[in-house]
């Protein structure tokens, strides 16, 4: 009976051991490392240290999320990760040690390994992907706007070009106010479009001043402003400008600085629309191609993956579809003829990254060594 019991024993043991090894890279969860900083509190020790343990927890959810999320946002992911996913982070660990704790001058420090149920956030990712309207290109919108001789903060030009936008499939994000130096050398506010998620940066330049009218004898109570304005689309990836309008309108008020409002926005908006069609034709340009990546084995690999992609000027975007036993799987738009020339453009530069398993006109399997 005695050997029995035993025996009983080691083959529950063993059946657990089993069970946990489908969880991890060949599962549906993956291993990763958070670390957590907390308020240190000697009054109330066993909170403050379960304080550290669940914010870690939020750290460890929230870097597996990340992986995630199109290179180009479809919809407000940051407030997708807050409310569905890091607010209930414990519901998407399936288990977790801390390897360590201690007092670092006035905070808690925390570190854990936690086992992070990759598939169940990535499935509540594309969910809310698919539920939102339409697929949207980010596109930031940055301008120089003067009046008279003076710069101008209202950012008449921007709200402008919102409104001439509103009606296309693109999420508008508000830029910077741009310098002369920013109009000659763009490259550095293409980089920052680029890496708050840009694919095209909207570059305005407008000036607006007041007319001069002819001695008539007649008096009016009307000012006239008249505007001009230079509009530019910028691919963020290759620094290709895909778009060019240039526009002079006027406005006519009683109050001056209404009638160069009005200026201002009459040219931006009407140089806006003439940006649309070159504009959506430059995003309908990029053909679509799936990828397979295999041997990514964890999520920090998984991430090096995605800096690689990012990299890479001629593909405009991608969406991890699916990370499951150590392949990970994306849609890639890029402007790229076929899929052998996409992968000799990676190859060309991270050959000591990949070996290819098979090419097809829409299809790429890689292994990441």
């Amino acid at each position: 009976m005695k050997h029995f019991i035993i025996s009983l024993l080691a083959l529950s043991i063993f059946t657990a051991a089993c069970g946990s090894i489908r969880i991890g890279p060949k599962g549906e969860g993956e291993y990763v490392i958070a670390e957590s900083l907390v308020p240190y509190d000697e009054n109330n020790l066993r909170q403050m240290k379960k304080d550290g343990e669940l914010e870690a927890q939020k750290q460890a959810v929230e870097k597996v999320a990340g992986v995630f999320i199109s290179s180009t946002a479809t919809v407000d992911q940051a407030q997708l990760v807050e409310d569905k996913i890091t607010s209930k982070s414990a519901g998407f660990i399936r288990r977790y040690h801390t390897q360590k704790a201690y007092r670092k001058n006035d905070q808690w420090y925390t570190r854990i390994k936690a086992m992070v149920l990759v598939k169940d956030i990535g499935d509540v990712i594309k969910q809310s992907e698919s539920d939102a309207f339409a697929k949207k290109t980010t596109i930031l919108v940055a301008s120089r706007e003067t009046v008279g001789d003076e710069v101008s903060l209202k950012q008449d030009c921007k709200q402008a070009v919102y409104r001439a936008m509103k009606e296309q499939p693109f999420a508008l994000v508000n830029g910077d106010n741009l310098s002369q130096n920013n109009l000659e050398s763009p490259n550095q506010t293409i980089d920052k479009a680029r890496r708050d998620g840009a694919r095209f940066l909207i570059i305005a330049d407008v000036e607006t001043k007041p007319l001069t009218t002819l001695a008539t004898g007649l008096t009016s109570p009307f000012k006239t402003y008249r505007a001009s304005v230079n509009m530019k689309a910028v691919s963020t990836k290759n620094y290709e400008v895909v778009a060019e309008a240039s526009q002079q309108l006027s406005g006519l008020d009683p109050l001056e600085d209404i009638a160069a409002q009005k200026s201002i926005s009459a040219a931006c908006e009407a140089a806006a629309k003439q940006l649309l069609e070159p504009l959506n034709a430059s995003i309908n340009s990029a053909l679509k191609y799936n990828l397979r990546v295999e041997n990514v084995n964890n999520i920090e690999r998984l991430r090096q993956l995605q800096d690689i992609l990012k990299e890479l000027r001629e593909i405009e975007d991608f969406n991890l579809v699916k990370y499951s036993n150590s392949a990970a799987y994306f849609e890639i738009s890029a402007n790229i003829s076929s899929g052998e020339e996409l992968v000799a453009k990676i190859l060309r530069k991270y050959n000591q990254n990949f070996t290819v398993m098979g090419v097809s006109p829409q299809g790429i399997v890689l292994n990441f060594i």
